[in-house]
């Protein structure tokens, strides 16, 4: 009995030193370092203003909404300082006002339409961001974007043959600049926004939408010879697509890190 008693005793007495040689493995635990590498999901709704040096727009109208839902991640280089990327699906939508046009001509309808121009935009869109922490304050992000035209589709109200068209060819490829703040609270989630500015045009451009040519011709009589001759003279303008950029646009975003 006495032999149990002492074994219980000398247990009870060597806790004190088990705790105390766990509370550095239990620290460890606790302060484990922050994962370099991040995955989440982001969603943005946009803003999208468009501008052009040419006498009509390339879209719709001068201003566009749209939405982006991207894949992203993160990668942790210093304590404040990460790498924010992913990709996404970019979604814009222009739409004129509504607007009429009168038009003579043997047609249907009496050549009067009125309606809205539409164009819709899809674009797969990948940011490369550096990103600067004021851990449980704020972040600030700069960095290049890139995006890639997948679909556009166009409505017009005036058909085809009784209209302008806009002559242009969109480009696939694209490149801005985006810069942005934002907060990551503790548990993952974050809001963000940005403004992002183009620095490629999103079409072709120096090409002439249309052309007309004005003729004229004077003659003229020899007096000795009694003969008539003519001359003939051409003007053609040509009306020239300018530059079209989309200087801005403007996200607020939420997301979660996983």
């Amino acid at each position: 009995m006495l032999k149990k008693v002492a074994k219980v005793l000398a247990v009870l007495a060597s806790l004190p030193m088990l705790v105390c040689a766990a509370e550095p493995t239990i620290g460890a635990v606790a302060k484990m370092p922050e994962k370099p590498l991040r995955f989440g999901t982001h969603l943005n709704l946009n803003r999208v203003n468009d501008f052009t040096d040419a006498p009509w727009g390339v879209y719709a109208d001068g201003v566009g909404y749209g939405a982006t839902l991207s894949f992203d991640v993160q990668y942790k280089f210093l304590p404040w300082l990460y790498l924010h990327s992913g990709i996404g699906l970019d979604y814009r939508y222009f739409a004129s006002e509504h607007q009429e046009m009168s038009l003579e001509c043997d047609c249907e309808r009496g050549g009067f339409w009125s309606g809205k121009n539409k164009d819709y935009l899809l674009y797969l869109e990948v940011p490369l961001l550096a990103q600067a922490q004021i851990p449980g304050i704020i972040y600030f992000e700069v960095g290049p974007v890139f995006d890639f035209l997948l679909m556009r589709k166009s409505e017009f109200y005036i058909p085809k043959e009784h209209r302008q068209d806009k002559c242009h060819d969109d480009r696939f490829f694209g490149a801005g600049v985006s810069i942005g703040l934002g907060h990551t609270f503790s548990f993952g989630l974050f809001i963000d926004a940005h403004l992002s500015f183009q620095l490629t045009d999103v079409v072709t451009v120096d090409k002439a939408c249309g052309s007309y040519t004005i003729s004229w011709g004077s003659s003229r009589t020899d007096n000795e010879s009694g003969k008539e001759s003519v001359e003939k003279s051409e003007y053609i303008n040509e009306s020239i697509v300018g530059s079209y950029y989309l200087l801005n646009k403007i996200q607020l975003g939420i997301g979660y890190w996983f």
